[in-house]
């Protein structure tokens, strides 16, 4: 069973918090060892100058070495560190490796502080001190090694009560700190595992699975981007499933009217003539235009429609495409007017490019009545040139504006697919004009026009996708 992030996390920041302890203990150890021994070093060196002049302001103000015994030791103590560790020496226990005598004006011992030995030894093997007072020496200080002073307390005690105490003290520390590492845990994996389970959702099949964003930092960019992600998905799965019930429903149209008219000519309803064929014959040629509607629609969106690029002649293409148009607008009594400037070229696929015109001319006859206007036009505009082509129809609904390249779209529900066309020409013809890297888009009604729609495309004079 594989471990759990958070598992890892707190284990993580645990070690850290004991690496830190114990480092900090040993360090805090260590310096507090290395400061003890250059106070011990430093601070309770014994000054002889000190015990000197103190020996000899004593014998001025006693007026001789009356009580020298007593008040000895004191001064010995106020000599160490320069006289500055009298005060603080006050519990001194005594010497360490060293001899201090006292000699009166005719060498007599007067003190005697030490290990062991006597003034004679130290007169020849320690130091030699005169007492002065007025010019006149009233005694001698021997001083054999160098004295320090015993502290009461143990170096030992000193160091092993400081290591207790910073040992509590990072244990406080660390316990605080692995209570906070949990809540930062927690914040780190609670949207992490809302986020699994959403993900698990969503496999299982419900698209409509989110997780809740609380905040902008990194996991919460992760959270929208997944909620982004799950969105898309719902749409592409509504699309689809809208794709399979229209395409459904345009291909039972046709194939019941061929089923019908079968069944008739097989019960001898209608007589089998080349007349009774006739509307077979258009069903079927409406079933092979939506079939083919759907391939070139299904290469476009794949990306997989190839281009034939070539130098196009705009004047030329457009005569074409309304040439082929003209019988279907004289039948419908409509006015066809194109204008197009010689000379006008761009380099694309000719084919593709007339097919894009071609569904919006046969768009706009659909949508103009008998007597009405229909307006071919194509100009240079800005790197590229601006086809339009404008109907003086009823125009298209505000509503119905955004929905118009989709897929089976139709602003007028009533109509039958004879009239209104496979429903897949404005979305193949976006799909066309995207593969050119242009724009296609609609408006209704055409700027300073009360009624009517235009629809217009852009195309650049030279395609950047080939392929």
């Amino acid at each position: 069973m594989s471990q759990r992030l958070w598992v890892k996390l707190l284990g993580a920041f645990g070690l850290i918090i004991v690496l830190g302890v114990v480092v900090t203990v040993l360090l805090t150890r260590q310096g507090a060892a290395t400061q003890f021994s250059h106070f011990m070093l430093d601070d309770q060196m014994f000054t002889p100058e000190y015990l000197q002049g103190d020996l000899a302001a004593y014998y001025q103000q006693q007026g001789g070495w009356q009580g020298i015994d007593a008040a000895f030791p004191q001064m010995v103590r106020h000599a160490s560190s320069g006289g500055m560790m009298g005060g603080m020496m006050g519990h001194a226990m005594g010497m360490f490796d060293s001899r201090i005598a006292l000699l009166d004006e005719s060498g007599a011992l007067l003190v005697f502080v030490g290990k062991g030995g006597t003034a004679s030894e130290m007169t020849a093997s320690g130091q030699n001190w005169p007492i002065r007072v007025d010019g006149r020496q009233v005694g001698t200080l021997l001083i054999e090694g160098q004295p320090m002073m015993a502290t009461g307390g143990d170096a030992g005690d000193l160091l092993s009560g400081v290591t207790r105490a910073v040992l509590i003290a990072g244990l406080l520390a660390g316990l605080v700190a692995f209570a906070l590492a949990i809540v930062l845990v927690r914040q780190i994996t609670h949207p992490l595992t809302t986020l699994r389970d959403a993900s698990r959702r969503i496999a299982q099949g419900d698209l409509a699975a989110r997780v809740p964003v609380q905040s902008s930092d990194e996991l919460g960019q992760l959270g929208g981007a997944f909620n982004r992600m799950a969105s898309a998905l719902e749409t592409q799965e509504m699309l689809r499933r809208n794709l399979m019930a229209d395409v459904a429903h345009e291909l039972r149209t046709p194939l019941t009217a061929i089923q019908g008219t079968v069944e008739a000519l097989q019960d001898g309803i209608f007589p089998f003539t080349l007349d009774s064929l006739d509307p077979i014959h258009e069903e079927t040629l409406l079933l092979g235009r939506l079939v083919e509607d759907l391939r070139t629609l299904a290469q476009a969106e794949a990306g997989h429609l190839s281009l034939n690029v070539t130098d196009v002649d705009t004047e030329e293409l457009v005569e074409r495409i309304v040439t082929g148009q003209l019988p279907a607008v004289q039948q419908a009594a409509i006015r066809l007017e194109w204008g197009v400037d010689s000379g006008v070229r761009l380099r694309g696929d000719a084919q593709r490019i007339g097919q894009v015109l071609s569904n919006l001319l046969s768009n706009a006859l659909r949508h103009t009545p008998a007597g009405g206007r229909i307006e071919v036009a194509v100009r240079p505009q800005e790197e590229g040139l601006l086809f339009s082509v404008l109907d003086s129809g009823p125009g298209i609904a505000a509503a119905d504006l955004p929905h118009i390249f989709d897929r089976f779209y139709r602003g007028d529900p009533s109509r039958s697919r004879g009239t209104g066309g496979s429903g897949l020409g404005l979305t193949i013809a976006r799909q066309l004009v995207e593969a050119h890297a242009g724009r296609i888009w609609a408006e209704s009604p055409p700027p300073g026009r009360e009624k009517g729609s235009v629809f217009f495309v852009w195309l650049p004079r030279g395609v950047k996708r080939e392929t």
